[in-house]
């Protein structure tokens, strides 16, 4: 088991990781405003922010940024604008950041007798919080707006935030106005302490011109970290074939592909939507390397670039910090508290994976001979071909013919059913609601019990031009204690972003099982980031450790495997109360464990891959790194020429040094849900203490000693461990 110590705010959109395509999931994550508004790590960590409803929203000015009066007759304002008039998204958010600098520099010249408690922690929090609500909705509008204008000046305005907020980090006359003041009650304690360590981790404890060198890198490395985001998201990449070469692909997928210019040739897109269906059916072997390797090399010159710049920066960062790589840097404060006990723990698994991983690849190159008797080897791109067609032939298991029980709209709802059930609340849609594309939904989120209004998410899940191209949780308002009556409360806001298959050929969005199971784990992040009853929105919602921040999610993966689960989740297209046959269930949750051992030494040698990168000191080749590692720890040649760690977006989207988190939380994930499979996945009792010790707290306490009263015991990591049959 891990040893365990200080938590650590959540990074970035809250991704999922787990693909059965053999591509990194979610890739394209940023830096945001709240990752670093809570100032709580190496780089910065999220920091909530919310306001009061909107019929008691806080005074500060900067509500027309996020809020906005209905468009027309009928339609309900937006909790999220996103009707931006060209150059209006930039005006606001230099108006925001001009705001909140006034503000922090009245704090800081602050006489000495007027300042307490209240006049400079919490009017500190009050302020960053105000101001994370005011740009948090303009930023979001770079990975979703539809509006050429409006996604590119949200971009840009999180670039503008991202520096500001480097500034604020640096700040000496802030912290030294901050760092004497007594906390009063446990919860002003907590959030002194996670404060306070941001800032010295931000330099604060410096000498004058270490400070400044310090200011001068994290600037740096905050515009590298948003191009490299911003390039992929408006990644175009594609790959164009004719007919003859798409041998094998489903009629229905076939037909939803654009044509070229000429007509001659089919478009393929390298975005996720399109990734898994192509690698599991593409007959011939050359059309899926073409594919893949178009996939591999996305922003392939220019993200290198940023990302070896990058990784350089943070050496340089981590030497005037007085540590001896980035990885000890960024741990700190986390579980895993240095980067020693991360690689000791990431080695730990590397043996007992590796037999796994060469028995996968040896079942494949076996069936693979059996389609070709001259072949010697598995090679990248036969990966998922070979798997998706062995399983469906050993455990007679058609993916696409399950997808025909699971349309999107009965998967969802199902979905919100079993959430509600377990944790004590219900959702319903908010009919009229000004969004971003008429596919979005917005829904409010109230308790079973006293109907009191919680907090609202939004749902994108059909792929568009210039959208975020994967899937994740995006927290854009943050639950806080606000003023007014005792208790008053502002509802958070959060946003669930997907790709999923869009309707084609009068079909409905159909999804793959690990669509279905990927949607949980995100709505888990939804509902970490919108149930809390954290004080303070520092320290609200999912901004807990990074490398626990993923557990609440990764247990609600279990649920979609469950025969009663999915009974409630299935419903054919045509008629929605045909469930999923027993026959087809049985073989489905039978063959859970295939390929089991490649994808958990995939995931090994990502987490290893990223901390090679961060525990250098010197130069990076990250191509070289990468194919040496692909091949020793897969056992599979690399694909020659691409540049996979470019688009590896969690590297330069706060998840550096932090990938391993993703084993990590697993181990609490596994321990959390044995709780549940003693009591029953639906049960309330088990669920109302989940929502209330786990997902409420947010980062009120360390995330261990929430799992310690949750589980009623120390974790341990016997059920992980079991389940990898290790």
């Amino acid at each position: 088991m891990p040893d365990q110590c200080t938590v650590f705010a959540q990074v970035g959109p809250m991704l999922r990781k787990r693909s059965t395509v053999d591509v990194v999931s979610f890739a394209s994550v940023t830096p945001s405003l709240l990752m670093i508004l809570s100032l709580t790590a190496a780089a910065g960590a999220f920091s909530g922010c919310s306001k009061a409803p909107m019929s008691a929203m806080s005074k500060t000015g900067n509500a027309p940024a996020a809020f906005a009066p209905a468009q027309s007759p009928g339609e309900v304002a937006p909790l999220i604008r996103s009707d931006y008039k060209k150059g209006e998204l930039t005006a606001l958010c230099k108006v925001a950041i001009d705001s909140s600098r006034a503000r922090l520099d009245a704090l800081a010249n602050l006489a000495a007798e007027a300042q307490n408690f209240d006049t400079t922690l919490l009017a500190f929090e009050t302020a960053t919080a105000d101001l994370s609500d005011a740009v948090t909705p303009l930023t979001f509008m770079g990975y979703v707006s539809p509006n050429a204008d409006t996604n590119s000046e949200g971009s840009d305005c999180e670039q503008s935030v991202n520096q500001f907020m480097v500034d604020i980090n640096t700040r000496k006359d802030i912290y030294d106005v901050l760092k004497d003041q007594k906390p009063r009650n446990d919860s002003e304690k907590r959030l002194i302490s996670e404060l306070l360590k941001g800032f010295e981790a931000n330099g604060l404890k410096l000498s004058a011109d270490k400070l400044a060198q310090m200011k001068n890198l994290k600037t740096q490395l905050a515009s590298l970290e948003s191009q490299f985001s911003t390039n992929l998201n408006n990644d175009a990449s594609r790959v164009e074939f004719s007919a003859n070469e798409l041998v094998g692909l489903p009629a229905d997928y076939l037909g939803g592909l654009k044509k070229s210019t000429d007509g001659s040739k089919l478009i393929v897109t390298t975005r996720e939507s399109d990734s898994g269906v192509f690698l599991n059916n593409a007959t011939l072997s050359e059309t899926r390397r073409k594919w893949l390797a178009a996939y591999y090399d996305r922003q392939g010159q220019a993200n290198t670039l940023l990302l070896e710049k990058a990784i350089g920066l943070r050496q340089q960062i981590a030497q005037v910090m007085g540590y001896s790589n980035w990885a000890d840097y960024r741990i700190k404060g986390r579980m895993a508290t240095d980067g020693a006990t991360a690689l000791k723990f990431l080695n730990s698994l590397k043996d007992k994976l590796a037999s796994r991983d060469r028995d996968d690849i040896a079942k494949l190159l076996k069936f693979k001979q059996e389609l070709d008797p001259a072949a010697t080897k598995v090679e990248a791109w036969d990966i998922n071909y070979l798997s998706y067609q062995l399983k469906k032939r050993d455990f007679s298991l058609d993916e696409e013919k399950i997808r025909e029980y699971f349309p999107a709209d009965v998967v969802i709802a199902g979905m919100f059913d079993v959430y509600s059930q377990l944790l004590g609340v219900h959702y319903t849609e908010v009919q009229n609601a000004a969004v971003w594309s008429p596919d979005v939904k917005l829904y409010k989120i109230e308790d079973n019990k006293d109907g009191k209004l919680i907090g609202y998410f939004y749902t994108d899940f059909i792929p568009r031009q210039a959208k975020y191209g994967h899937a994740a949780a995006f927290p854009l308002i943050a639950g806080r204690a606000v003023a007014g009556p005792v208790g008053a409360y502002s509802q958070p806001v959060a946003s669930i972003v997907a790709n999923l298959t869009p309707p084609s050929n009068g079909k409905p969005s159909l999804l793959s099982h690990d669509d279905v199971v990927t949607i949980f784990h995100e709505f888990g992040h939804i509902m970490h980031q919108t149930l809390t009853k954290a004080p303070y929105a520092s320290i609200s919602g999912s901004a807990v450790a990074q490398d626990f921040v993923e557990a609440p999610s990764q247990m609600l993966e279990n649920w979609p495997w469950d025969a009663e689960i999915l009974n409630k989740l299935s419903g054919h297209y045509l008629n929605h109360g045909k469930k999923l046959p027993k026959e087809l269930l049985d073989k489905l949750i039978a063959a859970r464990d295939f390929n089991q051992g490649y994808y958990y030494s995939r995931q090994l040698m990502l987490a290893t891959l990223d901390m090679t990168y961060h525990t250098a000191s010197g130069p990076v080749d990250s191509a070289v790194v990468y194919n040496i590692l692909y091949k020793e720890m897969i056992g599979v040649d690399p694909i020659p020429g691409t540049h996979f760690s470019a688009s590896f977006g969690h590297l330069m989207g706060g998840y550096d040094a932090g990938y391993y988190g993703y084993l990590w939380s697993e181990v609490y994930a596994a321990d959390m849900f044995t709780k549940f499979s003693a009591a029953g996945l639906l049960s309330p009792e088990v669920g109302g203490e989940y929502r209330r010790i786990i997902l409420e707290s947010g980062n009120s306490r360390d995330a261990i000693d929430l799992l310690r009263d949750f589980l009623g015991r120390e974790p341990n990591s016997d059920a992980f461990l079991k389940k990898l049959h290790l």
